[in-house]
Parts: structure tokens; C-alpha cells; sequence
């Protein structure tokens, strides 16, 4: 299940396909055959908001999910893009610039295959843009993907080190220092 929580202003109609959507890419992702007798309750806490949310949502979503070491089929990235009023696309918006589109997209790609898995769109746009959103979108997915290699890469290598400074185990208990 699923859960998301405004901090700054209660709940509006939009969180409910955020919520909706997040769960869709859970029940796709994780490998709940692994685990057959467990929830997995996910709680989105949003604290401020500028833009791209849907998109940070779910990347906030793929890191805890990895974090917590729950299998997957594939890690996923999520990208948002919006066409403005001249057909200019930009590349995790602003609200401002949300505001000022005649269309938004979410899309997320998962790692293996690199295919788009999820696409929201709203607005008006040709299908030719779309077909760029979704060329381009997978370019930026894989800047995401850079990312989390890093930032698991960093974790890793920190863990290492606090690994190396722990007393010797006792009786598969760590014993603390005095």
C-alpha cells in the first residue's frame, strides 16, 4: 500500500494519481513472489514542492526501495519534462514553468531494457514531440541512473570504512566500546 502526506497544505486530487501511480510502479517492480506473506507500506512525505514532483516521487521511491534491499525485477528512473507555449521542451520543470506548459510528461524507464515502464501526459501536444519526449527522456533517464550508481557507490564505500572501525564480533552480537 501506499500513502502520501502533505506537510504543508492537506491533500489534493492530483496526490491521489501520485499515490495511484506510485503503487502501480511498486506492484510492477518488486518481486512480491519472494515475499509472499509481507506488506510493503510506502509513505510519501512531501515537504516542499517545486516542481517535477511525480518525477521525484518515484526516484525517491526506486532509492528506498534499493536502500532497504528489496528485490526487484529492475532499478527505474523517473524523468518530467514540459513543452512550453513556442514547443521548447525543458527538462525538470519549475512549478512556474508547469504552470506555463501546454503539456507535461512523466516517464519511467526501467535499467535492463531501458524501455519506458509508466507515462503520464497531460495537455496538448503532437506526436512527434511525444516521440521526441520519449527519445530524449531516456538520455536524461540514464543521467539518473549515473546517479544512483553514485550515491550507492558512496554508501558502499562509507559502510566499508564504519565496517573496519567496529569491534571484533562476539558471538554474532557487535559488542560496543567502552
Amino acid at each position: 500500500s501506499s500513502g502520501i502526506n502533505a506537510e504543508y497544505g492537506g491533500i489534493n486530487a492530483e496526490y491521489g494519481m501520485y499515490e495511484e501511480a506510485l503503487e502501480q510502479t511498486c506492484q510492477q517492480i518488486i518481486l512480491t513472489s519472494q515475499h509472499p506473506r509481507t506488506s510493503i507500506q510506502v509513505i510519501a512525505q512531501i515537504e516542499s514542492e517545486d516542481g517535477s514532483l511525480l518525477a521525484v516521487m518515484k526516484n525517491a521511491l526506486c532509492l528506498a526501495l534499493m536502500d532497504a534491499g528489496l528485490p526487484m525485477k529492475a532499478m527505474f528512473a523517473a524523468v518530467s519534462c514540459v513543452q512550453l507555449e513556442n514547443d521548447e521542451l525543458a527538462w525538470d520543470p519549475t512549478l512556474d514553468q508547469e504552470d506555463e506548459a501546454t503539456a507535461k510528461f512523466t516517464i519511467v524507464y526501467e535499467c535492463t531494457k531501458n524501455h519506458a515502464i509508466f507515462v503520464n501526459c497531460t495537455g496538448v501536444t503532437s506526436v512527434e514531440q511525444y516521440v521526441l519526449v520519449l527519445q530524449k527522456g531516456r538520455q536524461v533517464a540514464e543521467e539518473v541512473f549515473s546517479f544512483y550508481r553514485e550515491s550507492f557507490e558512496k554508501l558502499l564505500r562509507r559502510d566499508v570504512k564504519f565496517q573496519m572501525l567496529l569491534p571484533p564480533i562476539i558471538k554474532d552480537e557487535i559488542v560496543e566500546p567502552e
